[in-house]
């Protein structure tokens, strides 16, 4: 199960928002060092989030995010107020690895497919309710539709996930949240992400024995240093020692485990792409570990003459060659 820490930022400050305008707990600590902590004790992604451009405020946190994404080593996912292509295309440009969509995957359904056709693997949609209906503009608004209306037509688009979370649930019991999100999971084949449901680490154990779950978005918990990262990630990481029955197959049983060795190649080098190929071996090898795959952006070597100015210097920012000895 992928852990998510995320970075809520507003005005500038690392924040916990609230539905009540107003009432958003701040941190003491910055949105750099927040990330620095995080990369520093293991994170494999973050979530940033644009408080302000997701409350469409006169001012957002762009120029401060975007300077993230070039001091960060690991890949993020930018989130809040994202509403044109124009926008989209910008993120991935400035070395988004993912950009969240939330109103305007509402709203737009177009949109939404033509970004997922020009970003493959990159654009996740947020589902966030409040009382079984979907909320829009920054969780000001409640529409008339519940998340399961609409989580079919959403993965036909061809975005690569869903985050769902319920924005009551400082109020509610985790129970009630997980059985939606779950819920949810059954119904689509792209990855369901929960987000705002841990608060404690047995609340990260409970969330991997969803089988349907494929990680939790964690904010305020690791933020406020309730839980450590560190110890989230290691029971994330946990894995059960013994096989259900539907797992043992006829050449399990007869001692059949030939190697299988797969190569994972995109047509482009983005960072969607490389974390797409990268969660994907990581589904695909976690349960067999008689399998063996390339991911050319992250194994090969690559000969730096060859590569452009630019090019040199996204992949070597982001760790994503190897370069070959002099």
């Amino acid at each position: 199960m992928l852990i998510i820490p995320e970075i809520q930022i507003q005005n500038g400050q690392v924040v916990t928002r609230s539905t009540v305008k107003g009432s958003d707990t701040i941190h003491d600590i910055s949105p750099t060092e927040a990330a620095q902590k995080f990369a520093n004790e293991g994170a494999s992604m973050l979530q940033v989030v644009d408080i302000d451009a997701a409350r469409s405020e006169s001012t957002n946190n762009e120029a401060l995010i975007k300077q993230l994404l070039q001091d960060t080593d690991i890949p993020i996912q930018v989130s809040g107020g994202i509403r044109t292509l124009n926008q989209i295309n910008d993120w991935f440009d400035a070395g988004a690895a993912r950009v969240v969509l939330g109103t305007v995957a509402i709203t737009d359904a177009p949109l939404v497919v033509e970004a997922s056709n020009r970003h493959p693997g990159g654009i996740i949609v947020d589902l966030a309710t409040r009382d079984g209906f979907v909320t829009i503009d920054g969780w000001k608004t409640l529409t008339a539709f519940r998340p399961q209306d609409l989580i079919l037509d959403l993965q036909m688009t061809g975005i690569a996930g869903i985050i769902h979370k319920d924005t009551n649930r400082m109020d509610k019991d985790i129970d009630n949240v997980l059985a939606l999100t779950e819920a949810l999971s059954h119904e689509i084949s792209i990855p369901v992400y929960s987000s705002g449901t841990v608060r404690s680490l047995d609340d990260i154990a409970r969330l991997r024995y969803l089988p349907n779950i494929n990680g939790a978005i964690i904010s305020h918990a690791l933020i406020s240093g309730d839980i450590s990262l560190t110890d989230a990630l290691e029971i994330a990481a946990q894995k059960e020692t013994t096989l259900e029955p539907e797992s043992i197959t006829p050449n399990v049983k007869m001692g059949i485990h030939s190697g299988i060795r797969a190569y994972l190649a995109a047509y482009n080098s983005s960072q969607a792409s490389r974390v797409w190929n990268l969660t994907l071996r990581d589904t695909l090898t976690s349960d067999n570990p008689y399998m063996e795959i390339t991911i050319p952006q992250v194994d090969l070597e690559v000969d730096i003459d060859s590569l452009s100015a630019r090019e040199y210097s996204r992949l070597t920012r982001r760790k994503s060659i190897k370069p070959i000895s002099s």
